[in-house]
């Protein structure tokens, strides 16, 4: 989808510098006047604020004979003026942040449910060891809040737009998929009935595809607006291997936010990112950290950008800062409000997005598609997208039981097991390449596949689960790659087909890479899990002697990179392009922490116009703009 560059979602997250999470029980209304004049100053456009349901609706169960619920009051025995439980003087002074805002043109994302915060939980006191996702209870008492909240904030100018609470799926436990996707129903359309006229954000992380957890990226994306990742360098996304300011920590937030976009057909964007601790990284890394993900995601598709958080708090000597050493020191200013060099990122691209020369960022164009097998999905996935922005193109992606987009690559990564893609998709892949022109490459991980002599022109003399190290000599189109691999199943096959080019063999002579000529078009098969086996190692992409991995994505992709307007034969940038009626706009992001010669290639009759940096080198963790028309 394409990207409104105005209205583009830039900001942080936000509790106030003083009392973190307690700010509304602790109000100081100077503190969050000197909070949003400072965040607005360092080009913060956007805030997604919390309104703690602990404080909001206090409310305490009054009980009688037998322990019988008799009424609800407040936890200081005060009665409640109405039966939404919802304290007036809180509302007020979440409409005191509202006009804030708006004094200082910042826009809000309201976390309604905010029932879940840096790893405690929030709920009133009537709810306690109550599940709040399942419990009749906790769902009525969260209509009543809806109702009342939400029917008062709306008439705030600054109020954006809402998202169903703060990682909601951590509030509670789910038994099945049907639980989840009730609750996500039940407060969406809450919020949609006191305010239809705002978006509702997803507020979730840590969703997937399908693995019996019951957060699904399908539902969330049919029952609310915008997807959102939050993805952090930690062990959730894999991306805790290598230093936060290089490739794959680099790289996998934005094939995360890809992942959910694709799979839920919505758009997505990162709503959290941060410094989980300082000793993971310094603060001018995760400067880098910020600067690079800011143009990765504008480059692919992300909706906006929200690091976590506005102010550091460290000084803060109540729970749920004094649990832990994470989530105290996140802040893009310091705890003497000082802005940290997060800060100055943010700012600097801000201010990159008001004088950019367009209003929509037209999508990005996309040469492959990834079908996720059924049981290697985000893995396999991510380790493709890496591999495809490095060769020079890029995916989208597809869960092997959704309808498949056609396109003249397909990636079916590290297939294993009895079914890794239903019978109905893999015949409609192999119709694409006999009678479309399409390519399609398997990588094998001892999957199961229906006339595999015909599809591929080789024949299998069986699969060994060896576990062992091997080496092959890859003949490829743009050079020659000698890969030591770790294969946990070694496919043993040899070419039938005259159509068959043999493409690497390992010491063995058994064929490893293979390309057959079917119909019009091209079927690779990689004879070992690449992708899988890839996941599985550390310092994968941040050591430039490692072998180049992507040649392999490279060859597959030979004749879709020459028709591209501009590509990189440097491997450490991606490079994205975005037509437009005259030609492209590109944006080219050096995911590396060393400057980078940019090595951009042109095609013939088109030139290269600089909107933001150099047409030579691109800095680190940086990012670059281009202007691409015909020559005249």
């Amino acid at each position: 989808m394409s990207t409104d560059i105005r209205n583009y979602i830039i900001g942080c997250n936000y509790w106030d510098s003083e009392n973190g999470a307690d700010m509304w029980l602790r109000y100081n209304p100077q503190v969050i006047d000197d909070d949003l004049r400072r965040l607005s100053e360092y080009g913060v456009k956007y805030l997604r604020c919390f309104p703690n349901w602990r404080d909001f609706q206090p409310v305490e169960k009054q009980l009688t004979i037998n322990g019988m619920t008799r009424d609800y009051c407040w936890s200081d025995d005060r009665i409640p003026p109405d039966l939404s439980y919802v304290d007036p003087e809180m509302l007020e002074r979440f409409g005191y942040l509202c006009e804030t805002a708006e004094k200082y043109d910042i826009k809000l994302i309201v976390s309604v449910m905010t029932g879940w915060m840096s790893g405690k939980l929030f709920a009133p006191p009537a709810l306690i060891n109550k599940n709040v996702i399942t419990d009749p209870e906790a769902l009525m008492l969260s209509a009543k809040f809806i109702t009342r909240f939400v029917g008062f904030v709306k008439k705030y100018p600054a109020v954006y737009c809402y998202d169903l609470g703060n990682e909601c799926n951590c509030m509670g436990k789910t038994s099945c998929r049907e639980e989840a996707y009730t609750w996500t129903a039940f407060i969406t359309a809450h919020i949609r009935a006191a305010d239809n006229s705002r978006m509702v954000l997803s507020g979730m992380h840590g969703l997937t595809v399908r693995d019996g957890r019951g957060w699904f990226i399908e539902d969330q994306a049919e029952i609310t607006d915008m997807l959102t990742t939050h993805p952090y360098s930690s062990p959730s996304l894999g991306s805790d291997a290598e230093p936060m300011n290089q490739p794959r920590t680099t790289i996998l937030p934005t094939a995360q936010t890809c992942f959910y976009a694709d799979i839920g057909g919505k758009g997505a964007m990162m709503e959290e990112q941060g410094l989980i601790s300082p000793s993971l990284a310094n603060l001018n890394i995760a400067g880098q950290f910020a600067r690079v993900n800011l143009f990765s995601g504008l480059a692919n598709g992300s909706q906006g950008y929200l690091w976590w958080i506005a102010m550091e708090h460290l000084h803060i000597r109540h729970t749920p800062y004094t649990w832990s050493m994470t989530g105290r020191t996140h802040g893009i200013f310091d705890s003497d409000k000082n802005p940290k060099p997060v800060a100055h990122s943010i700012k600097n691209f801000s201010k990159l997005l008001e004088r950019l020369p367009f209003d929509i960022l037209p999508d990005r164009k996309r040469e492959a598609v990834c079908v996720l097998p059924g049981n290697t999905q985000w893995e396999a996935g991510a380790v493709s997208f890496i591999l495809a922005k490095q060769a020079g193109f890029d995916i989208r992606f597809r869960y092997y039981e959704q309808t498949i987009p056609e396109a003249p690559i397909y990636l079916l990564p590290s297939i294993s097991g009895t079914a890794p893609i239903s019978a109905d998709k893999y015949e409609y892949l192999i119709e694409r390449v006999r009678n479309h022109g399409a390519v399609l490459y398997i990588s094998a991980d001892g999957g199961h596949l229906t006339n595999f002599e015909q599809v591929t022109g080789l024949r299998s003399y069986g699969v060994r689960k060896s576990g062992r190290r091997q080496n092959a000599e890859f003949r490829l189109a743009c050079g020659d790659l000698n890969l030591d691999y770790l294969c946990q199943k070694e496919l043993l096959a040899q070419p039938i087909s005259e159509n068959v080019g043999v493409l690497a063999t390992n010491a063995e002579g058994n064929a490893v890479f293979t390309r057959h000529r079917l119909g019009k078009g091209y079927v690779y098969l990689l004879g070992f899990a690449l992708e899988s086996w890839l996941w599985s190692r550390n310092l994968l992409f941040c050591d430039h002697d490692m072998p180049a991995y992507y040649m392999i994505y490279s060859e597959i992709a030979s004749e879709v990179l020459c028709r591209r307007l501009v590509r990189s034969s440097n491997p450490h940038l991606g490079v994205t392009e975005h037509p437009t009626e005259s030609g492209a706009i590109a944006i080219a992001v050096n995911y590396w922490d060393e400057d980078e010669p940019a090595e951009l290639i042109v095609q013939n009759g088109y030139k290269l116009t600089p909107v933001h940096g150099s047409c030579d080198f691109i800095p680190a963790c940086d990012g670059a703009i281009y202007i691409v028309e015909k020559e005249k």
